[in-house]
């Protein structure tokens, strides 16, 4: 069972009544609605204020890789599966939930196997017309 706030300055019959009504004597808690903020300190210099603002935003999810055809040209060989494992063995991304994405619309040297990773319309357009597959 919950208990009841007191209702005070309603009166003697409330259980509150009378002179001070349950707020006391004097200061800051007995005059008006007295709602103090939690920030408050009192005539000291808030934390609030002695800390230094935060200067600009920085995304939750973070950027993704780009990954260019052309780079793909330099260091990938012909029908090779480029993937998360394949990135992450040429240092372009650190762990398989890292983002990443093929970007471009140059000449793809050999056919590719695309498979997990983003690609851009025109690097799948690029890379479909050298035979190559992407595969979501």
């Amino acid at each position: 069972m919950l208990n009841k706030q007191k209702r005070r300055g309603r009166g003697i019959g409330s259980g509150q009544g009378g002179h001070t009504v349950g707020y006391g004597q004097k200061g800051q808690g007995s005059r008006g609605s007295h709602k103090i903020k939690n920030t408050d300190e009192g005539g000291q210099i808030p934390l609030y204020r002695k800390l230094p603002a935060q200067q600009g935003f920085k995304s939750p999810t973070g950027k993704s890789a780009t990954v260019t055809i052309s780079w793909l040209n330099a260091h990938t060989k012909a029908e090779q599966m480029v993937d998360a494992a394949f990135l992450i063995a040429h240092n372009v991304i650190k762990k398989p939930t890292d983002k990443a994405k093929i970007v471009g619309k140059d000449n793809v040297a050999h056919k590719l196997t695309i498979q997990g990773i983003p690609v851009t319309a025109g690097a799948r357009k690029a890379i479909e017309t050298a035979g190559g597959v992407v595969i979501d």
